[in-house]
Formats: structure tokens, C-alpha cells, sequence
């Protein structure tokens, strides 16, 4: 803790002479001169801010030292009179911590007084609407898909179902997709995704795509991957980028698949059994 803060000393450049003080402890008449020792408290060895300020004498003869209060009469009588004419003035850079610190508030002010200003003249950037569709599509994944209605998610949980054993509980996995031109978004809603340690969740990734693999259509597709956990998406990937570190992945990388064509977005609509629904007790 030293190197990080603490108090140092200086001794004032004016030194006073006692002149026809005998000194206390061997006696010796003027070998006294007196002084003044300053303190301060630092922080990495920058002065912060002045805290005492102490007299003494020091004979020049047996080197013993004397602090102010134990001064006879004549040595406080000579100190006073010179002291008094030419006092020991503390150096500015005791303080110098407390200036720089006012220095960096006084910036920092400014710097918020110029972003404020800034920001107020810059126009609002609107908000990226394709966040909102995948939230929505994220509330879509439902226990139950069916043949006519998400063929895909029908596709993959069959396959999941036999892929399987004890890791999840199949029954409590929702299932989500739909297709934008040449791009296919399959989103899986998993709770209880805490059964599965977070380095061996990218596998999840793995099986919806072997599952894909096994029925034609989705050979030159691209896929945009996501698995939401109960409460955040925690595996994600797609031809820009993938994040299956299996704890809070990027789910911006999913954004791309909702780009033009958006007119050739097939939307799914799931009317019953969404886990959103089940979660919220909504039948």
C-alpha cells in the first residue's frame, strides 16, 4: 500500500540561523540554525494536497534536533523575529494533485457539454426494425410444429427427437423457422439449457444441421442459426459469423437474414402451443 498512497516530506529552502542560543543538549552557542519540514499526502508519489507544517532546530555541532515546543525562550525569540520578516512559504506542487484533478472534472465537463451538443445536432438514427422481427419471431417457437404449417421445424424436431437421449428435455424445446429468398432462419427455444455445460453446447448447432442435411432443399441454402436459452440467445450461427460460446451470443449476426428480399419472407404463423404462450399460462 505504500506505492500507492502516503504522506512525504520536504524541508523549506529558508533556513534561520539562532544567533546566541546555546544549544540544549551540548551546550554550544550559536552552532544552531532552524527550519522548516513540510508534509503531503500522495497518491502514486503525485502530491495530492498539503497536510503539516513543523519547525525545527538542529545544532550543528552534536546534530541533535529540536522541535518547535521544546524551543528554550531565546532560540523561539530568535526563530520568531526572523520568521516573522522572511517566512517559509509552501511550494505550489504539494497541491499540484488537487490541480490536476480539477483540471480532468473541468474536462470532463467540457467533454459532456460538447457531446451533449453534438449528439443534439446530429439527427436520430431510426431504430433497426430488423431487431424487432427477430424478437418477434423468437415469441413464434412453438412445441408442436407441424407438417403443414413449419415444415422445417417439423424436419428438425423428428431428427432432435431421436438425436436426444437425457441432455434435454425434448418435449421442452420450441422450434421456430422461416425462409427470405435464399436464407433460412431456424430458431430453437431451450430452458433448461443449464443441463448442458456451456463448451459442449455448440453441438446443439451441429445436430440442426446434419438434421437439415438429411432432407433435400437445403443444400445451397444459407442458415441462420439461433438458440435462445431462457434468457438470452446463447448459440448463433450464420454464413457472416458464428458465436457458439454457448452463454450470450451475438444475436445481431441473425439481423442479416431479414435484408431485401423482404417481400419473399415466408412468415409462419403459429396460432397454438407457442412455448411463449405456455410460459405465460396463455392456452
Amino acid at each position: 500500500m505504500f506505492f500507492l498512497f502516503g504522506t512525504g516530506k520536504s524541508t523549506l529552502k529558508n533556513q534561520y540561523p539562532l544567533t546566541n542560543c546555546a544549544c540544549p543538549n551540548c551546550k554550544q552557542i550559536n552552532t544552531m540554525y532552524a527550519g522548516t519540514i513540510a508534509r503531503y499526502f500522495h497518491f502514486f508519489f503525485i502530491p495530492i494536497f498539503p497536510t503539516s507544517k513543523n519547525n525545527i532546530a538542529i545544532c550543528g555541532h552534536c546534530n541533535a534536533n529540536f522541535p518547535y515546543h521544546t524551543f528554550t525562550d531565546e532560540m523561539k525569540q530568535s526563530f520568531d523575529s526572523q520568521y516573522g520578516v522572511n517566512p517559509n512559504s509552501r511550494p505550489i506542487w504539494h497541491g499540484c494533485g488537487c490541480f490536476l484533478i480539477l483540471m480532468a472534472i473541468f474536462f470532463f465537463i467540457v467533454m459532456l457539454i460538447i457531446g451533449w451538443f453534438k449528439s443534439k445536432d446530429e439527427p436520430e438514427k431510426p431504430a433497426d426494425k430488423r431487431k424487432e422481427y427477430l424478437s418477434a419471431d423468437v415469441h413464434k417457437t412453438t412445441l408442436h410444429p407441424s407438417m403443414e404449417t413449419d415444415s422445417t421445424s417439423f424436419y428438425i424436431k423428428e431428427c432432435l427427437d431421436n438425436i436426444l437421449q437425457d441432455e434435454l428435455d425434448k418435449n421442452g424445446i420450441g422450434y421456430f423457422s422461416k425462409q427470405n429468398g435464399n436464407k433460412v432462419l431456424v430458431i430453437l427455444h431451450i430452458d433448461d439449457m443449464k443441463r448442458i455445460k456451456s463448451s459442449e453446447r455448440h453441438y446443439i448447432i451441429s445436430f440442426v444441421k446434419k438434421c437439415l442435411e438429411l432432407h433435400d432443399g437445403y443444400e445451397d441454402k444459407d442458415l441462420y442459426i439461433g438458440v435462445d436459452g431462457r434468457w438470452n440467445m446463447v448459440l448463433v450461427s450464420t454464413p457472416n459469423g458464428s458465436d457458439t460460446k454457448g452463454k450470450f451470443a451475438d444475436e445481431t449476426l441473425l439481423l442479416p437474414f431479414y435484408d431485401k428480399p423482404q417481400n419473399n419472407i415466408e412468415t409462419v404463423e403459429i396460432k397454438k402451443d407457442s412455448i411463449y404462450d405456455n410460459r405465460n399460462g396463455k392456452k
